[in-house]
């Protein structure tokens, strides 16, 4: 221990005594860890914590019904309790729903509406959680006993900061959700925002209290509505094969018991820890964030190379000094440990700056937030986990950097160095030096086509005809059923709104819809039967479908192929009409005209009154979907989003159209305002994402590559200092001794770039599921990144090539 006291103390002054070499180092090292620390805070946030709060989040598992084509359905609240009481696997099972709501008190400052989500949970619901109430207590299963017989709440620490500022005195007073009169119990510990990973709920409210919060039929009863996800703790000693293999059996007898189950038949049953969760936000980041990891990886590598470099050039000038120590007595391996403590002083200095770094770069990287309607909650804080893998990678590094220069600069040639002649080891040093720069470059290139490739299939994906007109479209959505309209007076409303709006100066058409194609999340699908159709055995028959008002597809641009579109005559009171896409007609009825034909789905049997073009509706990536519009009129909805067409700037319009709404009923929110076109850059958010971050991250790497080159080459140059005025003494002119530095370097750019287009070649492929319209190997951008890479090394070897002609030839014979 005194020992290392006495290399800890002497590494100190060594390296205050070098205060450029130090500062260059740990600049060079803090630049990698910070990007690896910033990246990390996102996996612990995504992937090992995504429940905060709860007890034991990563033993938690999810039960979900599995359709013969891999699509997942959710449970009925009738099946949910069936499984509850048949199980013999899990200690208990609760289940959950998400919903928006508008929230107000009684009287006071709280009484302003607000929209907030909430979840709808069983009354296990905390203490399978292990989640507690900070004050008053938590839902009970008394609370949850008998339908609208006890509303009561539990809010979100957040809410009750944001919304009631922290008051002490909340429990036991009334607030209003969608209307109705809720007792606050309780305000749930602080860091838990609900069940659903990467979302924060506000609100809490007991499941029998579903008439009030979602009032849109009496769900409870209805084992053909899935709406509710189930969650459960396995018993002890039960596997999770074991738990799947029992939600089959069950699953078997709810299909012969009742066969309207909601579920398609012969459907089987998925079980899985909630960490590997179907949907959600892990599954949507985690292969962004692999490859964000991937290439800060490659980014910290580039680093450790640099200052491998600068060490075994630093080295070179301790020769004589490492001489001494020996020649003293000092052993072989109490030089490298000294030289290693260095190093490792060194790394954790680069470790308190990144993550110094790391804290504005998380910043940074919260911008990067998906458009989505839903409370996206990601906490990229730097917590015990983060730090404790900074000091890790910190301390990795400072040994992958260190120790081969250690060693190499322990074993010196005692005679030569200490008469400070030039090694007689110099050609096998620069040797490896020089591996490093081309390793440097390499890796850099390597993370520059990344970027490039993600770049171009961005900018394809957003060149794509998507099908749809997105130009001069506001939305903005709007919530009936908080305020408590029944569906006929919902229907009046909408027709009356759409009619005044219409008749805005500037606007050219208007329509609702309750989906927005390309949205994140939106989805909704029903089961289609057709008569005279026989589907295969594994043919899914569930198709996506749209509730739209009149004037939708005129309203998006959508062209209309035979027919007609939806228009105010289409009401309840008139027969069920649809109107389908070219993929549904060549799927259900080829060679045939679909107007007129008949298909049944949402309950009622319907008629083909229109054939609209194909679009994209849930990615840009999709080959033609089959998709179904159903009128707002008769197939009623109470939250829509209003689509107006305008002349102009849609935004200018905002304020007229808000006038228009809240002169009809002024408690009516909007929520959601946007352009079409902003939309739509959601359904590009992993690439944006993705080839935003590679950008920055792969310009890094190559401004570390440059770095490392122009240092090998000054050294080079120092070193052939001697040689430089021989050779201008006996004739050379500038341009000669120019190109001889410059030989040397491109030698390494020209390896550099051979060992990188090797390397990505072999792994862009793994970049496939992220490019849209472009190759993994497009030639284009491996050739300009290519050029960038050779144009920007070839400027770090001309500036120490340039000063090598300022060479005094007589000053350079006396050198050394």
């Amino acid at each position: 221990m005194r020992a290392f006291i006495q290399d800890f103390r002497y590494g100190i002054r060594t390296l205050l005594r070098s205060p450029g070499f130090t500062a260059l180092v740990v600049v060079s090292l803090a630049l990698g860890i910070g990007a690896n620390t910033s990246i990390f805070s996102m996996v612990k946030a995504v992937v090992l914590r995504p429940l905060p709060g709860v007890q034991d989040a990563q033993k938690l598992v999810m039960l979900m019904g599995l359709g013969k084509t891999g699509r997942f359905f959710t449970f009925s609240y009738p099946n949910y309790k069936d499984f509850r009481d048949r199980n013999e696997a899990f200690s208990a099972l609760i289940a959950t729903s998400t919903t928006p709501l508008s929230l107000s008190g009684e009287s006071g400052p709280s009484s302003r509406p607000e929209r907030v989500w909430g979840e709808l949970v069983t009354g296990n619901y905390f203490s399978v959680l292990g989640v507690n109430a900070v004050r008053g207590r938590t839902i009970t299963p008394e609370d949850d006993g008998t339908p609208g017989a006890h509303p009561v709440a539990v809010v979100s620490y957040g809410l009750w900061q944001r919304r009631f500022g922290s008051d002490p005195n909340l429990v036991g007073k009334t607030i209003r959700l969608n209307g109705h009169p809720f007792t606050a119990i309780g305000v749930a510990s602080p860091g838990f925002g609900g069940s659903t990973v990467g979302l924060t709920m506000d609100v809490f409210v007991p499941m029998m209290t579903q008439a009030q919060v979602i009032p849109l039929g009496d769900w409870l009863n209805q084992r053909d509505t899935g709406w509710l996800i189930v969650l459960g703790r396995l018993k002890p000693g039960v596997s999770l094969g074991q738990a799947q293999a029992e939600a089959k059996t069950i699953a078997r007898q709810l299909e012969q018991e009742h066969p309207q189950t909601g579920l398609e038949r012969g459907y089987d049953m998925a079980a899985f820890p909630l960490s590997q969760a179907p949907f959600g936000a892990r599954k949507e980041l985690s292969p962004v964030l692999a490859l964000l990891m991937a290439v800060v990886g490659l980014v910290l590598l580039i680093a450790c190379a640099n200052v491998t470099n600068l060490l075994l050039a630093r080295g070179a000038g301790r020769r004589r000094e490492i001489a001494i120590r020996l020649a003293l007595g000092a052993g072989r391996w109490r030089v490298a440990r000294q030289l290693l403590t260095e190093s490792l002083l060194l790394a954790l200095l680069a470790g308190v700056a990144g993550v110094l770094l790391a804290l504005w770069a998380t910043d940074l990287l919260s911008t990067f937030r998906p458009p989505s309607p839903l409370p996206i909650a990601i906490d990229t804080s730097l917590d015990g986990r983060v730090l404790a893998f900074t000091t890790l990678i910190s301390l990795a590094t400072g040994l992958l950097f260190g120790l081969a220069p250690a060693l190499r600069t322990s074993r010196p040639d005692l005679v030569t160095a200490l008469k400070d002649e030039a090694s007689a080891g110099g050609y096998r040093k620069s040797r490896l030096r020089s591996l490093l720069v081309i390793g440097q470059l390499s890796l850099s290139l390597v993370s520059l086509i990344a970027a490039g490739l993600l770049l171009r299939g961005l900018n394809k994906a957003r060149q794509v005809n998507a099908g749809f007109d997105p130009s001069n479209v506001l939305l903005t959505s709007l919530d009936l059923h908080p305020l408590r309209y029944s569906e006929s007076q919902g229907r009046v409303f909408y027709r009356q709104m759409l009619e005044r709006l219409s008749s805005l100066p500037g606007v050219r058409s208007a329509s609702l819809a309750s989906l927005v194609p390309l949205g994140i999340g939106q989805r909704r699908c029903d089961g289609v039967e057709i008569p005279g159709y026989t589907p295969r055995r594994d043919e899914d028959m569930c198709i996506d479908l749209n509730v739209v008002g009149p004037s939708y597809l005129q309203t998006m641009g959508i062209p209309l192929v035979r027919g007609r579109e939806f228009n105010l005559e289409d009401t309840e009171d008139h027969r069920a009409v649809a109107v389908i896409n070219e993929a549904i007609g060549r799927r259900f009825w080829p060679g045939q005209d679909p107007i007129g034909k008949t298909f049944v789905t949402a309950g009622r049997s319907r008629v083909v009154i229109g054939v609209a073009r194909d679009s994209k509706y849930l990615s840009l990536r999709e080959n033609a979907l089959p998709y179904i519009y159903l009128p707002l009129l008769q197939q009623y909805e109470p939250m829509m989003t209003l689509h107006v067409k305008t002349a102009g700037d849609p935004m200018s319009l905002l304020v007229a159209v808000r006038g228009e709404i809240q002169s009809m009923n002024p408690d009516l929110p909007l929520f959601e305002i946007r352009t079409l076109a902003e939309h739509m850059g959601g359904s590009v958010f992993g690439e944006r994402m993705a080839s935003t971050m590679l950008g920055v991250f792969g310009a890094l790497a190559l401004l570390l590559a440059s770095v490392g080159l122009y240092g090998v080459m000054s050294y080079a140059v120092s070193q052939r200092t001697h040689e430089v005025g021989v050779r201008m003494a006996l004739g050379a002119e500038q341009g000669d001794i120019l190109r001889l530095i410059l030989r040397q370097g491109l030698m390494l750019v020209l390896m550099g770039i051979g060992v990188g287009v090797a390397a990505a070649w072999a792994v862009s492929r793994f970049l496939s599921g992220f490019l849209y319209g472009v190759s993994a190997t497009d030639l284009a951008t491996f050739a300009g990144v290519s050029t960038l890479l050779a144009a920007v090394a070839m400027l770090a070897c001309y500036l120490p090539a340039r000063r090598a002609t300022k060479v005094d030839p007589m000053t350079a014979l006396r050198y050394e």
